[in-house]
């Protein structure tokens, strides 16, 4: 009996150590869990609708047609996450991955819309650029080879100084907003940047990982 409860306490703890975390079907302890997942969400839940309201701007669509747009992308968003935890035939990966709203064909979607394309000819093009990369997608153990870590790394730079102007007008209060640039969204926005900077500079452990959630609350 004594052997089968330390046999016992033995899974238990490697069921809940930091290793089995990061397995296929690793169980995540309840209070590590829960402040995990609602940092998750809620940083997830901004960037899928930051993008659409970018732009929605650019469009020239009122408040209606806005959150038409955003309520939209949210729920293709749980689906593709759905999609990607039980996968059907080749479609989705059988991991917990969060789809949603990318940022890198925000500054092409804007050109076409507010050109002299508008906003059919970019809904055109995102549904034939979506078939032409889910394609691609099924076909990616060929030609995944051929891109180096280098270029995919210059991708995800580009992509992060394309969105410099967003970081800026948030900070300042948000496009169009009749308060833009004032003290209190200075004040706002530069205790919340201070708080996840010394969060993730001074914490321990894995209340580290946790800045941008103390930034939130803290905010």
């Amino acid at each position: 009996m004594g052997k089968l409860k330390e046999k016992f306490a033995k899974w238990k703890s490697e069921k809940s150590s930091i290793n089995n975390i990061y397995t296929l079907n690793g169980k995540v302890p309840l209070l590590k869990s829960i402040p995990y997942g609602l940092q998750h969400v809620l940083a997830m839940f901004v960037s899928n609708i930051t993008p659409v309201i970018i732009v929605a701007g650019a469009c020239g669509l009122g408040a209606a047609d806005t959150a038409r747009l955003i309520q939209t992308a949210m729920i293709i968003a749980g689906i593709g996450s759905l999609l990607q935890m039980f996968p059907l035939f080749r479609v989705g990966s059988g991991l917990p991955i969060v789809m949603g709203i990318s940022f890198t064909f925000v500054s092409t979607f804007c050109i076409i819309a507010s050109g002299d394309y508008g906003y059919e000819t970019m809904l055109g093009a995102i549904i034939a650029g979506g078939i032409f990369e889910g394609v691609l997608g099924l076909f990616a153990k060929y030609w995944r080879k051929i891109i180096s870590p280098i270029v995919a790394a210059c991708v995800v730079t580009a992509i992060g100084f394309s969105l410099f102007s967003v970081g800026a007008n948030s900070f300042g209060g948000g496009n169009g907003a009749v308060d833009f640039g004032s003290w209190e969204n200075w004040l706002l926005g530069g205790v919340t940047l201070i708080t996840c900077i010394t969060v993730n500079i001074f914490a321990k452990g894995h209340i580290k990982q946790l800045s941008v959630l103390f930034g939130l609350i803290v905010g």
